[in-house]
């Protein structure tokens, strides 16, 4: 059978034995030496023995107060700063942020963005949850993630949506590549004839591109596969392939140059999502504020 408690009752009785007298630890408490007996002869009480043997200047633990006492401070300063970590989340001053993200804003957006969400809250832990357009939706509606910013899929009735930014795609190639176009503009056509690396299959870009290819009667482009970013970058920086890659994509901040892509234009729309039910926190709406600026300033 359990035995009720009160946490304050635990405080006081930390507060005693660290003290070991009553005045000294009432006024730490800011109660009086008789509600802070009171205190102690409750929880002496619950437990159906002695804490403290009491002399006429200091109080003395009891065996059975000095193994409550090692059990009990752990505790109770776990819960204490549990509290003090949530007070500071709610304040904007600190705890834990988990927001997901497609690549193409993963490695675009956020980089410039997080120097100045730090720069507001520099205490704050962020665990960005990159995926796909899917993935993404569903850690938002699960509640894995305060916020969301994927492209279209099909969102659930529990999300908010707000259309944030429509970007087309580039193709993307090194800096004195033999392959460096000579146009301003591209057409897939023209992009087809190229050693293109692309991204897997199943990937919400190749998804979107190969569809309106097959319907326009393009023959696809990729020549490479892999899932990865850093592999594409790589390939590419060896200036022997190329790669189509979203506008949102900082050619220039990886060394390589790019030009757009079209004939026919493709374009995709990007989403911040987030659940009807749920309130963001102050770091998750400054750390939305500067992406929703970001994408609109792009």
């Amino acid at each position: 059978m359990g035995i009720n408690y009160d946490i304050e009752d635990l405080r006081a009785f930390c507060t005693l034995v660290r003290a070991g007298q009553y005045t000294a630890a009432a006024s730490q408490l800011c109660i009086t030496t008789s509600a802070l007996s009171r205190r102690v002869a409750k929880l002496e009480d619950r437990i159906g023995g002695k804490l403290f043997e009491r002399t006429t200047r200091r109080v003395v633990v009891t065996p059975i107060g000095r193994t409550l006492y090692e059990r009990v401070l752990p505790a109770v300063s776990r819960l204490d700063a549990c509290l003090l970590e949530a007070s500071r989340a709610a304040l904007g001053q600190g705890g834990n942020l988990a927001v997901g993200t497609v690549a193409s804003v993963g490695y675009s957006v956020f980089p410039k963005v997080l120097p100045a969400f730090y720069a507001a809250h520099p205490h704050t832990y962020l665990s960005i949850r990159d995926a796909n357009a899917t993935v993404v939706a569903k850690l938002v509606e699960d509640g894995e993630v305060e916020f969301g910013v994927t492209t279209v899929v099909s969102f659930p009735q529990s999300l908010v949506i707000e259309k944030a930014a429509v970007y087309g795609y580039n193709l993307v190639y090194a800096k004195g590549s033999a392959l460096r176009p000579r146009r301003r503009t591209l057409t897939w056509t023209q992009v087809s004839a190229l050693p293109v690396v692309g991204l897997h299959p199943l990937s919400s870009t190749r998804l979107q591109i190969d569809s309106v290819l097959h319907a326009s009667g393009i023959a696809l482009p990729w020549k490479i596969e892999v899932d990865q970013l850093a592999t594409m970058v790589g390939l590419v920086q060896t200036g022997d392939f190329v790669a189509v890659m979203p506008g949102l994509f900082d050619a220039a901040g990886y060394g390589l140059q790019s030009v757009p892509v079209g004939g026919p234009d493709i374009v995709r729309d990007i989403y911040l999502v987030r659940r009807h039910d749920v309130s963001l926190s102050p770091a998750g709406q400054s750390l939305l504020g500067l992406i929703r600026e970001r994408l609109g300033a792009g």
